[in-house]
This record gives structure tokens, C-alpha cells and sequence, in this order.
């Protein structure tokens, strides 16, 4: 199973890359650790399937014909939060993206589309009821483009501290990373 990716958003910023790739039948990848590197085969004999991950399906969307058109099956996993633009500023209005559910569900079926609510990031201006309700209503929109949500809180590492204490400054909003037993209450 391929994973593409969850680290860098291919769908958005690299579809035509991987495209080019099916086409060759292989791509090439260093490991980090001992910077060999690998041949990987694209093909439906070594490929059971791709995983993709992104926040903005609207530009690989005619992309994903392709991959079901060369005969492999795939999932999307797609992130929507709908969270305000002080924390997300660079993602696609949430309108926008159930649209592309929609789409994603009416073309491939409602098995495909993965909906993540992902990460979930605790602010004062998303506190615990915040995310309850706007959970809810995103629910409510996506009824029928898919049978599965996956919901994580944001893991908080330095990188992770240092840009959401800068977008605090800028924008003027508390945050903080709450304790275990109110992450799973929530």
C-alpha cells in the first residue's frame, strides 16, 4: 500500500509528479538513515493500493481517474476542520471542501473519502464546546460522502510550539496542549 503522503500533501503539490510516475511504473526514494536508495514498482502487481492524504482534493481530483482508470483502488484521506483562518490560513474554506466530498462520494462512492478532523488543536478561540459543535455541523454537511471520521489532537512538538506561540502573538489567541483525560473527554 502506498502512502502519498502524509507527511507532504502529493495530491495538492505534486499530483503531476505522481502521475509521471505511474507512467514509468516506479519512483525512487532515499532512506533518511542510511541514504540508500530504493526502487519502488508502480504496479498492480506490487501496488494493492493507495492511500491519499491531503486538505484540498480540488486539484488532484481529475487525477484520481486516472489512478482508477490504470486499476488502482485508493481511499482518500481528507482533512476538514473549518477552523478559523487565524489557524489555518493557507486552507481551503470548509464549503469547498465538503463540496469536494460530495464530488469524491457521487464519483467513487461514499467508501472512499476518509473524513479526518485532524488535528485538533485546543485555543480560546476553539475551546472543548467550539470543537463539539462545529464537529457536529460538519457531520451534518458530509452525511453521505463517507462512513468513516478519524479524529486526533495535534501532537506538540518544538517545531509545533514555536509556530503556534508565533501565530498566537499575530493573531491574539490563547492556546495550550490539555492534559490526557480532557483530550478523551473531549
Amino acid at each position: 500500500i502506498i502512502s502519498a503522503s502524509y507527511c507532504t500533501d502529493i495530491p495538492v503539490f505534486y499530483r503531476d509528479w505522481l502521475i509521471a510516475r505511474l507512467d514509468a511504473g516506479f519512483y525512487c526514494t532515499v532512506n533518511p538513515y542510511d541514504y540508500q536508495i530504493h526502487t519502488i514498482r508502480l504496479d498492480l502487481e506490487a501496488v494493492s493500493g493507495f492511500v491519499f492524504w491531503t486538505k484540498n482534493l480540488g486539484p488532484f481530483y481529475p487525477k484520481l481517474k486516472m489512478v482508477r482508470d490504470r486499476g488502482f483502488p485508493f481511499i482518500v484521506q481528507f482533512t476538514i476542520n473549518a477552523y478559523p483562518r487565524e489557524l489555518e490560513t493557507a486552507v481551503i474554506h470548509a464549503e469547498r471542501a465538503i463540496s469536494h466530498m460530495r464530488d469524491l462520494a457521487s464519483e467513487f462512492g461514499s467508501r472512499v473519502g476518509v473524513w479526518r478532523y485532524d488535528p485538533v488543536v485546543a485555543t480560546s478561540m476553539t475551546p472543548p464546546d467550539w470543537h463539539v459543535d462545529n464537529f457536529a455541523q460538519l457531520a451534518d454537511r458530509l452525511v453521505g460522502t463517507t462512513d468513516e471520521a478519524v479524529i486526533s489532537f495535534a501532537h506538540i512538538y518544538r517545531k509545533t510550539r514555536i509556530n503556534m506561540d508565533a501565530a498566537s502573538r499575530l493573531h491574539g489567541f490563547g492556546w495550550d496542549d490539555p492534559p490526557d483525560d480532557e483530550k478523551r473527554e473531549l
